[in-house]
């Protein structure tokens, strides 16, 4: 998951521009609501204003310079002022984002990272995201907005994320488990592809990734399931098209990159 999500599917996207767009923000904090059909991209765009893209429905994948960041139900992003980012839909997906004056949230820093929403910050960002654009500014609201901001500040990071790298001989294997991740080619094997050795890949693996090709494939693997379990589909199929040998193979990967089962992830979002 390095490549752009524009270049993994041979499926046509449905651009989109970004739904607003203000020379500055009419309030501290302004909310949008997205319901956006499968194949939607929203396309490149910055702002001077930071955004936080919270899923309600569905599973959004957000670019940026950085990498690729998998937002699934009950995570966030933050994306400071200034990042420059676009979104993919590959199925039908509930958003709401909030859009806040950076002099309002210098607390949550200047790098993109995804974030778990707990029950508390659940409920604090839809009911700011539920105010009109131009709410009445007193003291309840500019305490609420406070409290919002110092939830954000300490919800936990999580790993949902591949970053963007442009090494030529990683890159070929990235296509090729984008778009097969049930290919079982052995490190050995792809170095004879690739014509590097198989320490060299593991250790470009380790340089960009922070994991040997193991552990990276085995990530890649659990990205791709959140999308396919937000779809409905049977634990033995996606097993299947993951190409693990069984389906409590599948479970216990899920389990050590996700700290839970697959069902106990899914009951997270209802």
């Amino acid at each position: 998951m390095t490549l752009s999500l524009s270049k993994q599917t041979k499926l046509k996207w449905h651009l989109e521009s970004p739904s607003r767009l203000y020379p500055s923000l009419p309030r501290p904090i302004v909310s949008t609501s997205g319901e956006f059909k499968a194949m939607t991209q929203i396309v490149s765009h910055s702002h001077p204003w930071s955004q936080l893209s919270y899923s309600c429905r569905g599973v959004m994948h957000i670019e940026t310079s950085a990498g690729v960041f998998v937002i699934p139900p009950e995570q966030a992003l933050w994306l400071p002022a200034k990042t420059q980012h676009q979104h993919f839909c590959k199925n039908s997906v509930s958003n709401r984002s909030l859009y806040i004056d950076p002099a309002w949230s210098e607390e949550l820093g200047n790098s993109v990272r995804t974030l778990t929403v707990d029950p508390l910050l659940k409920s604090l960002l839809l009911e700011v995201a539920s105010w009109p654009e131009l709410y009445q500014e007193n003291e309840q609201t500019s305490r609420l907005t406070r409290v919002l901001i110092d939830r954000l500040a300490i919800a936990p990071s999580n790993e949902l994320f591949m970053p963007t790298i442009k090494d030529n001989r990683l890159l070929p294997i990235i296509d090729e488990l984008n778009h097969d991740p049930a290919n079982k080619l052995t490190i050995e094997q792809w170095a004879t592809k690739v014509g590097a050795s198989s320490r060299t890949l593991n250790r470009l693996f380790n340089k960009h990734y922070g994991m040997g090709f193991s552990r990276w494939k085995q990530k890649l693997k659990i990205l791709k399931s959140l999308e396919m379990l937000n779809t409905g589909t049977q634990l033995t199929n996606i097993a299947f098209e993951l190409g693990y040998e069984s389906t409590s193979a599948f479970i216990t990967g899920f389990k050590k990159q996700l700290g839970c089962s697959p069902k106990k992830y899914l009951s997270r979002g209802n």
